[in-house]
């Protein structure tokens, strides 16, 4: 039995495989399982979880891609842990890296844009670098989160600059529920987390289809931003090959994916893009399915294997 699992900011999916074929599924919320203040305890259960979608079965490879393991310390501290715990190979990414063999690509650089945002790219030595992640307060320009701030600050910005309330402003102070556009940051920071204020993001797109400048802006400052995102990596190394999308957001907004494609072309003409529309956690199933058969993809990290940490790159792919 093989497993993959896409931990995302909301949703944890996970699939698993058996010898025949046979596909076994569970999609939970995150938040109902991990703490994120306790690693031990996450470790623990995220194990659970594996034991759930196998039952009594061996798993021979575990492959999961994770949000907030921004570097490779982070992942190689999760991946110890799991290996402690569990007897086949285990190895852990961060979950934009999922994208890339979900979408049959070797290497290059991955773009989520989902509850929040990042892009990952790995340079010659295998090692990951990152740009963005930084959280809705801070960051995460293009993602849904960050697209809500965005809209808020557009919104404040027109009203300071003495224009009046248009469509955008209207819908998000009836959304919040408050009557006065003054109370948006309040509203916003209440809600208290990302995911909470991510929910809003499809009206920031309906806005922009009814004829809102200011959401059209939002938007294509987003599609500009994760563009950048991409451009930074390709300047610190990271391969110039392909680029691959995806995340709630960008696969089901056709005018987020524009502006990213549009912004991308001018930042980096030679990346192709693509825009990855099956679930992630099929990118940890064919790595999984690769590790269980002792290859070792030569563009990522060593795995856990019986509990210790693979030495050699002995059955590294070419």
């Amino acid at each position: 039995m093989i497993v993959g699992i896409d931990i995302g900011g909301t949703k944890t999916h996970l699939m698993g495989e058996d010898e025949h074929g046979r596909i076994r599924e569970r999609t939970l919320a995150t938040s109902d399982w991990r703490g994120r203040r306790e690693a031990e305890r996450d470790a623990s259960m995220l194990v659970s979880l594996v034991d759930s979608v196998i039952g009594d079965s061996a798993a021979a490879a575990v492959v999961i891609g994770s949000h907030g393991c921004d570097t490779d310390e982070e992942c190689s501290a999760l991946q110890g842990r799991l290996a402690s715990r569990l007897s086949g190979t285990v190895l852990v990414l961060n979950d934009s890296e999922l994208l890339l063999p979900a979408a049959g690509k070797p290497d290059g650089i991955s773009v989520i844009s989902g509850t929040g945002s990042i892009a990952v790219g790995r340079n010659g030595s295998r090692k990951m670098i990152a740009a963005g992640g930084w959280g809705w307060y801070l960051g995460d320009e293009g993602s849904a989160s960050g697209l809500v701030r965005e809209a808020a600050r557009a919104v404040r910005a027109s009203l300071d600059a003495g224009g009046t309330l248009d469509g955008l402003g209207r819908t998000l102070m009836a959304a919040l529920g408050i009557k006065s556009p003054v109370e948006l940051g309040r509203a916003l920071s209440d809600m208290g987390s990302a995911a909470g204020i991510g929910d809003l993001a499809p009206i920031v797109f309906q806005a922009a289809d009814d004829g809102s400048s200011l959401a059209s802006g939002v938007i294509e400052n987003g599609g500009e931003a994760l563009a950048l995102l991409a451009a930074r990596l390709i300047a610190r190394g990271a391969t110039e090959s392909d680029v691959v999308t995806g995340g709630g957001v960008i696969t089901r907004q056709a005018r987020l994916f524009e502006a990213f494609s549009i912004a991308l072309a001018k930042k980096a003409p030679k990346l192709r893009l693509t825009l990855l529309k099956d679930p992630p956690v099929k990118g940890a199933i064919l790595l999984a399915r690769r590790l269980a058969t002792g290859e070792r993809p030569a563009s990522l990290p060593l795995p856990h294997v019986a509990g210790e940490l693979e030495t050699t790159d002995d059955g590294r792919a070419a």
